[in-house]
């Protein structure tokens, strides 16, 4: 209901009610950037919250990563709690500076950690120091207790499994930084770093789900989260620029309930430090806009001219197989459109009348594959033989329901095997800025090489459209 608040964070009133209650921990977890100009130790020092202990993310951390504050191991973490007097049992409240920045991540570590009753501070030491609540300058010696550590591995994703969703879609990605960073508009703080976003990636800007130190209510997060693209029923995963407001988003999404998200911890200081990982700039919006009028695409021809030289193997645990049709039924074959092309604007054939696209698809030199999977459909590829020498990659996708299944890579192999049955000398296809963001470098990766770009104007299918077009196919 409007106006419903998150069940993690506290207030100031009910955290000055509980100081020194048994098993009642304070966290001092402030951490800024350089251009916030503050240092959360100094700050810690010259005045904290009554018992409060501070947790330096930059020395409990793993530093053999070479990145900035890397989540340590389950042995380090508890060792180092548990020096500071925290155990899995107690209640644990952390805050920071302005309230909503770097605790979250804090809170998420303890969490992932196997601690339960750990909340955030709503408004943080600066809305404590606004409301002249008592402070002390003297530093808590607590007594070491054994933090039994139950590490939740599934909370965290690796850079090789953020490749492979990037790579196969199969989980939404939301990224905390600010907009202009997101787009690349705006450039990284760190040296060297390029701008823009990973493939697939959604803009979830930090800053946009708290106001003056409170979190925003529940409804309004959930149309955030709408708004930006990110379906709350299906697995997401957070990033930021280097781990920490990520579990801002982490925390937001909880609240509504969402238990199927996993925060990337390298974030963008290890994707984008990296010189051979995929980068978008601009808008992702630009997906799913409902906005009438043609889009702008950019389109790359790319050739191949020599067969694969690699191979795969048949993914276990489901069942495939690859058919080829004879003279595909029209609504199928719309079907096929539908279900594979609908998020990349495939439009063209489904505005075709009956006997043109029927002339068109079974045409002799058009052999259109099925993919089926556990005996549903679940692909499809259309290779045209424009001559002895040549043949075109038309089409080639996978329904949505079969990414993350493994395949992809599988699927675009058996595809070109069949492209090369004729031995032509090249096999050609053409990808778009509109497409899946990892098609270029999947078809290049596979062989294909550059061989010409032009922009094209697409023409997106109004809802309206689609629905008589599905109608008339019954």
């Amino acid at each position: 209901m409007s106006g419903e608040r998150s069940r993690f964070v506290v207030s100031a009133d009910w955290v000055e009610k509980n100081l020194g209650s048994p098993g009642f921990k304070l966290v001092d977890a402030s951490w800024y950037l350089p251009a916030h100009n503050r240092n959360g130790a100094v700050e810690y020092a010259s005045g904290h919250i009554p018992g409060a202990v501070f947790f330096d993310q930059d020395v409990i951390a793993d530093t053999t990563t070479g990145l900035p504050h890397s989540l340590p191991s389950p042995s380090f973490f508890a060792q180092a709690v548990g020096q500071l007097g925290i155990s899995a049992e107690d209640t644990i409240v952390v805050y920071d500076g302005p309230g909503f920045f770097s605790a979250p991540r804090v809170w998420w570590m303890f969490r992932v950690m196997g601690a339960r009753r750990v909340y955030v501070l709503e408004g943080g030491i600066d809305g404590w120091k606004a409301e002249e609540r008592k402070l002390e300058t003297d530093l808590p010696e607590p007594a070491p207790v054994t933090f039994e550590a139950q590490f939740d591995r599934s909370r965290l994703t690796s850079f090789d499994q953020m490749s492979a969703i990037s790579d196969e879609g199969d989980k939404q990605i939301a990224d905390a930084r600010p907009a202009g960073r997101f787009t690349g508009e705006e450039p990284e703080p760190r040296e060297g770093m390029r701008s823009g976003h990973i493939p697939g990636a959604r803009s979830v800007p930090a800053s946009s789900l708290s106001e003056n130190g409170r979190l925003k209510d529940l409804a309004t997060l959930r149309s955030i989260f709408t708004s930006a693209g990110i379906d709350l029923n299906n697995p997401v995963v957070t990033s930021c620029g280097s781990g920490v407001t990520a579990a801002v988003v982490t925390l937001a999404l909880e609240s509504l309930g969402h238990t199927d998200n996993s925060l990337y911890d390298g974030s963008w200081s290890e994707w984008g430090s990296k010189t051979d990982t995929p980068v978008v700039t601009g808008d992702a919006s630009s997906l799913s806009s409902k906005t009438s009028g043609p889009l702008t695409a950019h389109v790359t021809r790319l050739e191949m001219t020599a067969p694969p030289k690699s191979s795969l193997p048949v993914p276990v645990n489901i069942q495939t197989a690859i058919m080829r049709t004879h003279e595909i039924p029209l609504s199928f074959y719309r079907f096929l459109h539908r279900q594979v092309g609908a998020r990349w604007h495939w439009y063209e054939r489904l505005r075709l009348p009956d006997e043109q696209l029927k002339a068109i698809i079974h045409a002799q030199k058009v052999s259109i594959s099925v993919l089926y999977v556990n005996g549903a459909p679940a692909g499809f590829y259309e290779l045209s033989q424009e001559s002895d020498d040549l043949v075109e990659l038309s089409y080639f996708g996978l329904f949505e329901h079969a990414l993350g299944l493994g395949i992809g890579k599988w699927f675009l192999l058996q595809c070109l095997y069949a492209a090369w049955a004729s031995n032509p000398k090249t096999v050609t296809v053409t990808t778009n800025s509109l497409d899946h963001p990892r098609a270029l470098q999947l078809y290049q990766q596979f062989g294909f090489s550059p061989v010409g770009t032009y922009d094209a104007l697409v023409d997106p299918l109004t809802d309206q459209e689609l629905l008589a077009l599905i109608k008339r196919d019954g």
